[in-house]
């Protein structure tokens, strides 16, 4: 024990010894975020082919953040939270390699959606340029995240095209119906650079890596009616699905920028722009015929991507 007896003794030399301090500090932001969003199932083959996809593009929400932050004696705090509404853009919906059509049915969407986005970390501020005008602090972390996306599309698709023999056409329908969520969370490391030149201008940049899991939902409701050369009607096929994704070890990764430029003592306006990448590894999905109770299994793979930019208010206390 003589020999870990130097540990006693660095712990509280550490603590007493901060050189890095900085007040509670209250942050709004406000501005304009975009996301992608692409999933698809592949039949279970090794190789096999697409036979569902959905990519939604130009995802716009209004997006609003509170956050906190606070650095005493070195050890910074850091707690986000942001809500983005109004979320509109487009969906194209795509089934592939029917067992009765030769042809693709593609339907397209208008969807409504809004996500939310919290997280928080601990680091450890170091002032690399102690005893300068200037200041270059380094902050490693650690952390943990949570983020969530849900859409939402109604109304109903058709699509006509011709059928494979011994049927001549066919019409099939498709329907989203309930809330489809994506919901990723996890741990988070990475580190911050904050720059302070002198004046009235800071400077920050950071990076986050995330070990996420993913939990995913959403219902598919389709209709196909065969013809034969005649028109008249041979078979109908309905089907009501849930797909669902519960899985560990996915990645994501985190990138901002930010200047803030100090107003008053207490005061500080800036921008900041940030974007984030998330994606799944190749997952199994549990896929249930809720008209029949029949179960199967496809593979799932994901990809999400998020770039906003925001107006800063912030005020310490």
């Amino acid at each position: 024990m003589i020999k870990f007896r130097w540990i006693y003794t660095l712990i509280p030399y550490s603590i007493l010894c901060g050189s890095v301090n900085e007040p509670l500090r209250w942050e709004w932001e406000t501005g304009y975020r975009n996301d992608t969003l692409h999933w698809h199932l592949k039949n279970p083959a090794d190789r096999g082919d697409v036979s569902y996809s959905e990519r939604y593009r130009d995802l716009q929400y209004w997006e609003n953040a509170l956050t906190l932050r606070a650095i005493y004696r070195d050890i910074a705090i850091f707690v986000r939270g942001s809500f983005g509404s109004f979320g509109q853009g487009s969906l194209k919906q795509k089934y592939a390699n029917l067992n009765f059509t030769p042809e693709t049915p593609i339907f397209s969407w208008l969807p409504s959606s809004w996500n939310s986005d919290c997280w928080g970390y601990f680091g450890y501020s170091v002032n690399l340029t102690a005893d300068r005008i200037y200041h270059v602090i380094l902050i490693p972390m650690i952390g943990y995240g949570l983020n969530i996306e849900q859409l939402n599309s109604d109304g109903l698709r058709t699509f006509s095209g011709s059928a494979i023999f011994p049927a001549q056409s066919f019409s099939m329908t498709t329907v989203l119906p309930g809330k489809e969520r994506m919901c990723w969370f996890g741990p988070l490391f990475g580190g911050v650079f904050i720059i302070q030149p002198g004046g009235r201008l800071q400077f920050e940049a950071g990076y986050a890596y995330h070990r996420l899991h993913l939990r995913f939902r959403m219902k598919r409701k389709t209709k196909v009616s065969l013809y034969s050369a005649n028109g008249d009607l041979m078979q109908i096929n309905e089907r009501l699905e849930k797909v669902k994704i519960k899985d560990g070890s996915n990645l994501a990764h985190t990138g901002w920028g930010r200047v803030d430029y100090f107003l008053f003592d207490n005061w500080r306006v800036g921008l900041e722009t940030e974007i984030q990448y998330f994606g799944s590894r190749i997952l199994d999905a549990a896929i249930k015929n809720e008209a029949t109770s029949e179960r199967s299994s496809q593979k799932f793979k994901a990809r999400w991507t998020a770039i906003s930019g925001t107006f800063v208010l912030s005020r310490t206390f």
